[in-house]
């Protein structure tokens, strides 16, 4: 019998769920979250091949749809639900608070146009949109895009006036660890101070206070360490020999994606780093170590930013499943705080836990 799906329940029960939804390069993750957590989760991939047809990302929405609503029609089939919200991933927006947003129309237009950035994740607000049209809710809804963030002014400045230094991290999964982190310690929320690093392939290294990030690198072009395929910090002189030694496209292209571990070994999984090292090879081990030494430093710079009062150091995000890169790590920076690791990107979770708790009366659901 085919299920039955609710739309406005009364009371709060097991049976009232939100649609999750996260696009990736390559593939697209959609889940099912009840208040307890997980009830199930699928990831959709997508062939290369299939995503060479398209021109922009954002060309790629109704391939995506059909299979996303395929997805949630199959997950959905065999339980009777009351569905209570939709939420994708949010994408590169204008710089925001964090929060949870309704998506609107303006959110909607610059996340299409790609206005601040062409990335999958864009493809998020738009897929969660068009299904709660479709199963007549009234609103959808992103949780702290890529863009959000409350960094201070002084954070903002560059050295040159016309450049102001960006805020492009992992904000989802970063406020979601703070707050499990903040009631292991029986801290309120508010009162926290942390120094986070989610490590992926991207890595973004943040002043989180009070629950806000108030200083980050910029993940994808920008400061900070070296990632598996990104560039990081870079002394300006070779930029500039870059710049006007390729065209525009093919630089941004070399340093956010055929960068760091990548460019240097040929690999960007830690694992393979490690078989080399463990091969004897000197060139894998000098470039390893300068990539733990790099995340420490940023690690350290974010502790004196929060005047050395941080609560804790947090270590999250793929990365962060390496003991071996924990322990390395934790020999240069375990002694400044409390030292936490919380493994894994955890921006499903982060999802299901923002909209609920606009749901909920918890929190006050934002315009963009």
């Amino acid at each position: 019998m085919k299920k039955e799906i609710t739309k406005h329940p009364n009371a709060h029960s097991k049976h009232e769920i939100v649609l999750v939804i996260n696009p990736g390069s390559t593939s697209t993750k959609i889940a099912i979250y009840n208040r307890s957590g997980l009830i199930d989760e699928k990831i959709i991939r997508h062939s290369q091949a299939d995503l060479d047809t398209f021109q922009r990302v954002s060309d790629q929405f109704d391939y995506r749809y059909q299979m996303v609503k395929a997805g949630f029609d199959q997950m959905l089939d065999s339980e009777e639900f009351q569905l209570v919200g939709v939420v994708g991933r949010g994408g590169i927006v204008k710089p925001l608070e964090g929060g949870t947003y309704k998506i609107n129309n303006h959110f909607l237009d610059d996340a299409k146009m790609g206005t601040y950035g062409d990335h999958a994740s864009n493809l998020g607000c738009m897929l969660a949109h068009k299904l709660a049209k479709h199963f007549k809710l009234e609103a959808s809804y992103t949780v702290d895009p890529v863009s959000a963030g409350n960094i201070c002014e002084k954070a903002r400045i560059s050295g040159v006036p016309s450049i102001e230094r960006n805020r492009r991290g992992h904000p989802l999964n970063m406020k979601m660890t703070a707050r499990k982190i903040a009631k292991q310690q029986n801290i309120p929320f508010e009162k926290t101070k942390y120094v986070i690093a989610h490590l992926g392939g991207g890595i973004s290294i943040a002043a989180v206070k009070g629950g806000q990030i108030v200083d980050v690198n910029d993940a994808l072009l920008g400061m900070g360490p070296f990632s598996p395929n990104r560039a990081g910090a870079l002394p300006t002189r070779g930029v500039l020999d870059l710049c006007y030694s390729m065209p525009r496209n093919e630089v941004e292209t070399l340093l956010s994606k055929n960068s760091g571990l990548k460019a240097y070994l040929g690999v960007d999984d830690l694992r393979d780093v490690f078989q080399l090292i463990d091969a004897n090879s000197k060139k894998a081990k000098l470039v390893y170590d300068a990539f733990v030494y790099q995340i420490a430093k940023e690690i350290g710079a974010y502790h004196i930013a929060l005047k050395c009062k941080a609560n804790g150091i947090i270590i999250t995000g793929g990365i962060a499943y390496s003991d071996r890169f924990i322990s390395d790590l934790k020999e240069y920076v375990g002694s400044l705080t409390n030292f936490f690791v919380y493994p894994g990107e955890n921006e499903m979770q982060a999802l299901a836990e923002g909209i609920f708790r606009v749901i909920d009366g918890q929190e006050i659901a934002l315009d963009y």
